[in-house]
């Protein structure tokens, strides 16, 4: 027994030692690289798993699957294991389908020190017909991690150098400029070197810390408003006729026809305005090894998507219709969570239109094994609210009863200005050098919902 043990201990050492150094295996890194060794397509078949009860895919999948091609370029790009860091504003043109192909094409645009930004463009194939329809695009920042000397990953963030990029074509060369620009807006962001900048982070810290206070407030109330089902009744609840006209009171014979539904085509009716905490949600998730890296890293399409899940609770609850996500607004990552983590997720409808809501999601993680809880981003997300024919209906007004509330639906206004010029430019843009993919067509589309909206520029008061 003593010499199994021994001999156990000199394997593990020789395996120590003669162990294969990362640095070692990655010194032929090259310093440049041309656009096209880091380009990547990924194709994604639409399944029923990945959609709402009416065959559109969430807002959230297609987040994660753009991040994940992000991730790979990006990736062969470095070599090294690669992290998001930013996501600037992702405007959907029009929704996807059960059945749908999804074509997603990402290429590092531009590197410099130990971060690249990666473009991303999603197109969506109709099985049948073969007809391409252009959904969105989107602009992904990475990090380069060193895998480090074995220790745990949480304690090594060493950021690693990547090679620069070589643009060889007019459109490469285009986009290789205009990563520079929308660089420096997002330096110019984070920092908050203005005052304004400054009260914004304000704001937002004083909506989490309020939010934070409802879920307390939930999570030790044990009172529910929850109504039981019929099963779970009295049955002398229960007066229902029988053919013959005698009274049954037979739960097991009562409980199908009570599940039918009572919409019948027409949403029941809701008051003209809500409370903002009326529409307070919260998510919590446990980070498992399938939503991490190689490095146990969150994946931030991963985080994204729980944050879609939880904004849709909200406006779901603000407004009982049928909802389809329109935007996100550019979010940064200032902590990245870890295989392990417990992630917390909440938020409230910050602001309605007329059937458009402005959704403020907040994520905060908590260290099981130390207890320290941090925050690690927050976004505005967009929902879109539709009728039984996918055309957009009014919502009831959204009213702020407490200052921190104030705060954020003032401001909301400037928020929406900045969306619908994006959305403006982005169609231009795409008009420009795509023209036939904007006919004019019968299907429900985010740009016919843009355009309504500027009809119809009805805000809460």
């Amino acid at each position: 027994m003593v010499l199994g043990r021994i001999c156990a201990w000199i394997i593990s050492t020789i395996n120590w030692l003669f162990r294969p150094n990362s640095r070692r295996l990655l010194r032929n890194v090259p310093e440049m690289k041309e656009v096209s060794s880091s380009r990547v397509t990924l194709t994604e078949i639409v399944l029923p798993s990945h959609a709402d009860t009416r065959g559109f895919v969430f807002g959230g999948v297609v987040l994660e699957w753009i991040d994940l091609a992000a991730g790979t370029s990006a990736k062969k790009h470095a070599v090294y294991p690669c992290v998001s860091r930013s996501v600037d504003a992702v405007h959907f043109m029009h929704p996807i389908k059960v059945g749908d192909f999804l074509i997603i094409q990402a290429s590092v645009n531009r590197a410099w020190n130990t971060s690249m930004e990666v473009g991303v463009r999603v197109e969506t194939e109709n099985a049948i017909t073969g007809k391409r329809k252009y959904c969105c695009h989107a602009y992904l920042t990475f990090v380069a991690l060193s895998p480090g000397d074995g220790r745990s990953p949480r304690y090594n963030t060493t950021t690693a150098k990547v090679p620069r990029i070589i643009p060889v074509t007019p459109i490469e060369k285009q986009r290789y400029d205009n990563a520079e620009t929308r660089r420096q807006a997002r330096i110019t962001k984070l920092k908050h070197t203005d005052d304004k900048g400054q009260r914004e982070q304000n704001k937002l810290e004083a909506l989490r810390e309020l939010m934070r206070e409802w879920s307390e407030h939930r999570n030790t109330e044990t009172k529910s408003t929850a109504e039981l089902p019929p099963l779970l009744q009295e049955p002398e609840t229960y007066n229902e006729q029988n053919e013959d006209g005698a009274e049954s009171n037979d739960p097991a014979k009562l409980y199908l026809p009570r599940r039918r539904s009572t919409l019948k085509g027409v949403f029941p009716s809701q008051p003209e305005s809500k409370y903002i905490s009326e529409s307070f949600a919260e998510v919590v998730e446990t980070v498992l090894p399938q939503h991490a890296n190689t490095l146990q890293i969150t994946f931030g399409g991963q985080i994204m998507k729980w944050m879609e899940h939880c904004c849709f609770v909200s406006a779901s609850r603000h407004s009982r219709r049928f909802l389809l996500l329109a935007s996100i607004d550019s979010l940064q990552f200032f902590r990245p969570t870890y295989v392990g983590d417990c992630i917390t997720i909440r938020s409230v409808v910050s602001r309605t239109f007329h059937s458009s809501m402005e959704v403020y999601v907040s994520v905060e993680a908590v260290n099981l094994m130390t207890g320290e809880r941090f925050f690690t981003n927050d976004g505005f997300y967009t929902m879109v609210a539709v009728d039984f024919a996918n055309a957009p209906t009014s919502v009831s007004h959204v009213i702020p009863d407490r200052d921190q509330e104030y705060e954020i639906y003032k401001d909301a206004e400037a928020r929406r200005t900045l969306r619908l010029q994006q959305r403006r430019e982005l169609i231009q843009k795409e008009m420009a050098t795509h023209p036939e993919e904007f006919e004019k067509v019968q299907d429900t589309s985010f740009d016919n919902f843009s355009e309504y909206e500027k009809h119809n520029i009805k805000s809460t008061h």
